[in-house]
């Protein structure tokens, strides 16, 4: 009887040695670092010009330009403005699941102090592979300086070429958002 413990121990030691455990050396792939200087923690982060937003960001964003636009220090906007933001502003507090993505456009040659230059709602159909164009707002501040628009359409095909999904903006024709369609449509 004394033999199967006597035999069970001798087993279970060899593999009980930690020295011969193999461990691999693990190395901290993040550290805390806090920037100090409040202008830089403002910047938008680097990485390209499209930038994923949430459905608050959207929102927080149009809301600013509404109050913006509608000051009374600010020059008259059109309508289309005001309706753009009003249904941005619905919109993101409608789709907020997983499958809607606000992208804002940055443009690099913009010092986007401000928000996007462009603002755009996006819906991601994975049973057809459809990366579906839902609404765009351009940002009030930017409106004198150049039309950045096929810039942001270049850089949602090269983003959807590179996710093997198809860039869809037929929703886009509505009157609405009839003048991004059009420029799309025929650039």
């Amino acid at each position: 009887m004394l033999f199967i413990p006597t035999l069970l121990i001798s087993f279970v030691n060899p593999f009980y040695n930690t020295a011969s455990v193999y461990r691999p050396a693990v190395h901290r792939r993040t550290s805390l670092f806090l920037e100090t200087d409040l202008l830089k923690s403002l910047e938008p982060p680097s990485g390209g010009e499209l930038k994923l937003l949430t459905h608050l960001n959207a929102g927080s964003w149009t809301y600013n330009w509404l109050m913006y636009i509608s000051s009374q220090d600010t020059e008259e906007f059109d309508e289309h403005y005001y309706m753009d933001f009003f249904n941005m502003r619905t919109l993101s507090s409608v789709y907020t699941n997983p499958t809607y993505f606000y992208l804002g456009f940055y443009p690099d040659d913009i010092n986007c102090k401000n928000g996007p230059k462009y603002l755009g709602l996006f819906e991601l159909q994975t049973t057809k592979r459809i990366f579906n164009t839902k609404c765009i707002v351009e940002n009030p501040y930017y409106v004198d300086s150049d039309s950045k628009l096929l810039d942001f359409k270049k850089s949602l095909i090269h983003l959807t070429d590179t996710a093997f999904v198809f860039l869809n903006y037929k929703e886009l024709n509505k009157p609405e958002q009839l003048r991004y369609y059009m420029s799309w449509n025929y650039d």
